[in-house]
């Protein structure tokens, strides 16, 4: 469990959800689903918890087991309203396992799978991997897939430390460590921001905000010819890399078309801790990411494509030292969260305000990157996923996630933001304006 994002939240505070989307070409049965979605459940005890009744005065809070909730796999049906429910209506973290599948007519026909998980009891990976295993279940695949049978085909996705040029996992020399320790890095990281080159911009507000606090998230699918002329070699750019340089030039564009004060974008990278990634046998399950910030001046709008390949060299750069270092501890937040004698009652408030202190350092956008999904996500009667999207929690002042997994050979990119940051229309815009970059970067790279 996350406690320091447990400690964050807050009802007036938008939710703090994992939301993950599939397509599919047929009709799903909801009560085979339910069925199959509670044995593939079964096999992860870890997520079959609730908070317990915790007092101000308990040193942590509690989780006790759990069954799945009666209303835990249902269908809606509007796919709208059900995605803006997993954006903004986090399940209850105290009746019963934090988790909700939902199913919805999708457009143009079919269904769309939402599984929203609140991210104090899962990171975007394992919830890829439960619905992994939910598919397997539900389209009869031998007893034991979902657990490690199938090595080879499960091994080949992982978090943002997977390489996306062949969707192996690299092998890190990390130990994997409890969601707590991991996710404070979020905090801890604002700090060395701030020691590597000033305050971070902000993103400039649309002109046209959408009214409100919610979220709201745009999806796209870009064709993935981005890496194919590039040279091979240690050094070659990842996909990984082309998307955090894609996002920093659109943000720097963005910033400039609004006269937006200019300074240093800092994006925060998810680096999965879990050697073989979350689809590898017996991975464990959770929490398990800690943060990366990579800093590079984006070069001016109106810079030649020779700049732009400079940046997306230094960010190269970045990515695979933040990849091969140790980690260590999440900093003073961490100390903080774990401290035994400290009960949740002040935990939770001390979190809270450190966290509003270190708000200048945030970084300008989160960006997560789930690699190649290899693994066949078939449910069976109901067909193969055509269309896979996740997407991150975004809270301002960041207000932003930036989040891609490939399937199928297509980039699936997910704009999460905050309605007071940018409007559904202005989402929109900087999907297309870092589809460009991605296209403009993936020409150079073959030119060269």
């Amino acid at each position: 469990m996350d406690e320091y994002a447990r400690h964050l939240l807050q009802e007036n505070l938008d939710a703090d959800t994992v939301h993950l989307e599939a397509h599919l070409p047929g009709t799903v049965d909801v009560e085979r689903l339910r069925a199959a979605f509670t044995r593939a459940l079964a096999a992860h005890p870890t997520l079959r918890v609730r908070q317990a009744d915790s007092r101000w005065w308990h040193r942590r809070y509690h989780w006790e087991p759990a069954p799945l909730g009666p209303t835990a796999v249902a269908a809606t049906a509007a796919l709208d309203p059900t995605r803006r429910r997993a954006l903004t209506e986090p399940p209850p973290l105290a009746a019963g396992p934090p988790l909700r599948l939902e199913a919805a007519p999708a457009p143009g026909g079919g269904t769309a799978l939402l599984l929203t998980a609140a991210h104090t009891l899962a990171d975007a990976g394992t919830c890829l991997r439960l619905l992994c295993d939910t598919a397997d279940e539900y389209a009869g695949a031998p007893a034991g897939r979902g657990t490690g049978g199938s090595g080879g085909a499960r091994a080949a996705a992982g978090g943002a430390g997977t390489d996306a040029r062949t969707g192996t996992v690299a092998r890190t020399d990390t130990v994997t460590r409890a969601g707590t320790a991991a996710r404070t890095g979020t905090a801890a990281g604002t700090a060395a921001a701030a020691a590597g080159g000033g305050r971070p911009a902000r993103i400039a507000p649309a002109a046209d905000p959408s009214p409100g606090a919610g979220v709201g998230v745009h999806l796209s699918v870009l064709p993935l010819a981005l890496t194919s002329g590039n040279p091979s070699g240690p050094s070659r750019p990842t996909v990984n890399d082309l998307l955090l340089t894609a996002v920093q030039l659109t943000l720097a564009e963005w910033n400039h078309r609004h006269d937006h004060p200019a300074g240093p974008i800092h994006l925060s990278m998810p680096i999965d801790d879990r050697p073989y990634g979350p689809l590898a046998p017996g991975a464990p399950m959770g929490n398990h990411n800690h943060l990366a910030t990579i800093r590079a001046e984006a070069p001016a709008p109106d810079a030649g494509a020779g700049t732009a390949a400079t940046l997306l060299g230094r960010i190269s750069t970045q990515t695979r030292a933040a990849k091969a270092a140790p980690v260590t501890g999440g900093g003073p937040v961490a100390r903080l969260v774990s401290a035994p004698w400290l009960p949740v009652g002040a935990k939770a408030p001390l979190t809270r305000a450190l966290r509003r202190v270190a708000a200048p350092w945030t970084s300008t956008a989160l960006v997560s990157n789930l690699g190649r999904v290899t693994h066949p996500l078939d449910f069976g009667p109901a067909g193969p996923a055509e269309a896979l999207w996740f997407s991150a929690p975004v809270r301002m002042p960041r207000g932003l996630s930036v989040s891609a997994l490939t399937l199928d050979g297509r980039l699936h990119l997910a704009v999460r933001h905050c309605h007071q940051l940018l409007s559904g229309p202005a989402a929109a815009d900087l999907a297309r304006s870092c589809a460009e970059h991605l296209d403009a970067l993936a020409q150079e790279g073959r030119r060269r």
